[in-house]
């Protein structure tokens, strides 16, 4: 059976723990809710986590500052454990266990009184190893079992596993009725993980004693507690490392002469092999999680956002072609992100852990190009002091990408192309051919059936890159996602600039969504970058947005009268400029001060085309 919570870690309500006991478990402001987050960032419903025969589904609720789930934002998503929920200045983290009945009941501290402790137990401290004239089949028994110990935990490498399989070992041979795996590193402190067994089943939470943990922890002996008056007997061993005290192992038995003191010393023996397994096993876990999330760092920014109906195609097809090794081409206008797409199927491919090797064929003089390519020999040409390698073989068995394709000079086409055919290519001045091995993804953001037809690019390499293709579509194609992009931007950069940032106006958030974004994600990216550094307060709101954003305002028929007069003087100023110039639109920019390209940008966001005709007529 499946035990999920919720749990606070910062945040207002930090601490806080919701566990999902119905279908269905709601998060806001509101005090009606499950977990209430007093949290002015946060909506009053602000998501809700549903839960199905197999999965947790969170969905927003279409809330102000919306949802984040492991850093980005969503409208809905699949939940899985240990994902990270961010809402407002809160953080939440989604945990599902299994309930696997008596391995993994909780540890709880029984806090007793020093003097009612002393009267009702008898506390022997062990130091010393076993004199001689102890019996010769129990040493035997012992030593076979500590074997067995010793080959079992060596294997395993998950820590909740390592210690349900030790108690399940120790208890074969010492006669405990409930024993727990206490990982602490003082006494006065809440353990950072615990495993408990009951020797019979359905036994619930284990009470242990929080001033013999501390004795032991603090003299590093085993401490055996003889029960009078009924009470249980307890065992209890230190765990000690190879630097420190990472915790104990304690052990309880309802009859008074249950322990004796070959179970003291065999469990010293255990806990001696068992600390330092435990505490390497401690060290990699420490390890796995702060590497995933560096990787996770590392990849934020290589992230697709998007829970459009054409983005879902995106991404449908990156699950299908990524385990391939066939030639991909990602065509789309500047600034969709036919990288990222690059980026995201090399990820999910098979070459994963090889190089993501990228070259932009337009930003290289086509001199440089070749030799950035297919690297060349020493000597092969003035300044060519030592053997380089190329791009081609840096890859290695990894992917290459070859942005803006459509700018390749001819002479390269043939080159890639013989590439392609062959899988082999040769260095600028060598003789020996190198073996091709890697992935080639390609991109470009021309319409390469024209450039074939003007004999700009070759026909013959057009068929061999296009062997499967993707349209990374245009923003303003897929507006649904301009408001998850943008608290996606507005997030990561507020974390960048240190600036507290609540989220986006509902005013701002209109004039994103009405906006026509030519220059596709990476324009919206700029403009929310700009927001947040010129921004001064804690929400972005419509001043702190580019011009062009504001100018659009009139046009979609918006009613602030400051915009409406600023719009209407850069009307009249236009308008003056192109009588004057008589219609020449590139002498109206210099007058003006403005790019010729700035300004045909002004005149279709202002909407003043049929305008400008009429004076041109007149």
């Amino acid at each position: 059976m499946l035990d999920s919570r919720v749990v606070v870690i910062s945040g207002p309500s930090k601490g806080s723990v919701v566990r999902l006991k119905g279908d269905q478990l709601s998060v806001g402001r509101d005090s009606a809710n499950h977990l209430c987050l007093r949290d002015r960032a946060v909506s009053r419903r602000h998501f809700t986590i549903s839960k199905t025969d197999v999965a947790f589904h969170l969905v927003d609720l279409d809330s102000h500052n919306g949802t984040f789930v492991n850093g980005i934002p969503v409208r809905r998503k699949l939940l899985s454990h240990g994902d990270t929920v961010r809402v407002g200045r809160c953080e939440l983290v989604f945990l599902i266990t299994e309930d696997e009945g008596q391995v993994q009941a909780e540890v709880q501290f029984k806090e007793a009184d020093l003097d009612e402790a002393l009267s009702t137990t008898n506390v022997r401290a062990y130091r010393s190893v076993p004199q001689g004239g102890t019996d010769v089949g129990r040493m035997a028994r012992d030593l076979n079992a500590l074997f067995k110990i010793a080959n079992s935990i060596n294997s395993i490498r998950e820590l909740d596993p390592l210690q349900h399989q030790l108690l399940e070992l120790i208890c074969e041979v010492v006669p405990a009725d409930s024993a727990a795996v206490v990982m602490l590193r003082h006494g006065d402190e809440d353990p950072t993980s615990s495993s408990v067994w009951h020797r019979r089943p359905g036994g619930a939470s284990i009470r242990i004693r929080r001033e013999l943990v501390q004795r032991v922890l603090w003299e590093r002996t085993p401490l055996l507690i003889d029960a009078q008056n009924g009470d249980e007997s307890v065992l209890c061993v230190p765990l000690v490392g190879v630097e420190r005290a990472i915790g104990v192992l304690y052990m309880i038995a309802e009859k008074n002469d249950s322990f004796q003191e070959d179970h003291v010393h065999f469990l010293s023996s255990v806990a001696g092999i068992a600390a330092v397994t435990l505490e390497n096993v401690l060290a990699t876990e420490a390890l796995r999680n702060e590497n995933r999330r560096l990787q996770a760092e590392l990849e934020l920014d290589d992230v697709l956002i998007g829970e459009s109906k054409q983005m879902h195609g995106v991404l449908n097809f990156i699950s299908r072609v990524a385990r391939s090794d066939s030639t991909v081409l990602i065509r789309g206008e500047s600034g969709t992100g036919k990288e990222l797409v690059a980026r995201a199927i090399h990820r999910n491919s098979t070459r994963a852990d090889k190089p993501f090797v990228a070259i932009n064929c337009a930003a290289i003089p086509e001199a440089l190009l070749e030799s950035e390519l297919f690297g060349h020999e020493k000597g092969a040409f003035t300044g060519a002091i030592a053997t380089k390698k190329g791009k081609l073989e840096v890859a290695e068995a990894g992917t290459i990408f070859l942005d803006e394709i459509g700018e390749l000079a001819p002479m390269l086409q043939a080159k890639i192309l013989r590439a392609l055919q062959e899988h082999e290519f040769e260095r600028v001045g060598g003789t020996r051919p190198l073996k091709l091995n890697a992935r080639v993804i390609a991109a470009t953001n021309k319409i390469l059936e024209e450039a074939i037809k003007a004999g700009e690019f070759r026909q013959d390499l057009y068929y061999r890159l296009n062997v499967v293709s993707v349209v990374v579509p245009p923003l303003r194609e897929r507006p649904d996602d301009i408001a998850l992009l943008a608290m996606y931007f507005a997030s990561r950069y507020s974390e960048k600039c240190n600036r507290p940032l609540k989220g986006i106006s509902s005013e701002a958030r209109a004039l994103l969504m009405n906006y026509s974004w030519p220059g596709n994600v990476r324009e919206l990216e700029n403009a929310i970058e700009r927001a947040i550094v010129l921004g001064i307060g804690d929400e972005i709101v419509p001043e702190d947005l580019p011009d062009t954003l504001l100018e659009v305002q009139t046009a979609e028929g918006s009613s602030g009268t400051y915009y409406d007069r600023i719009n209407d003087l850069k009307k009249r100023m236009i308008v003056d400029a192109v009588k004057q110039t008589k219609g020449n639109y590139t002498e109206a920019a210099k007058l003006l001060g403005v790019h010729p390209n700035y300004l045909h940008r002004l005149i279709r966001n202002l909407d003043i085309k049929s305008d400008l005709k009429k004076e041109s007529e007149d």
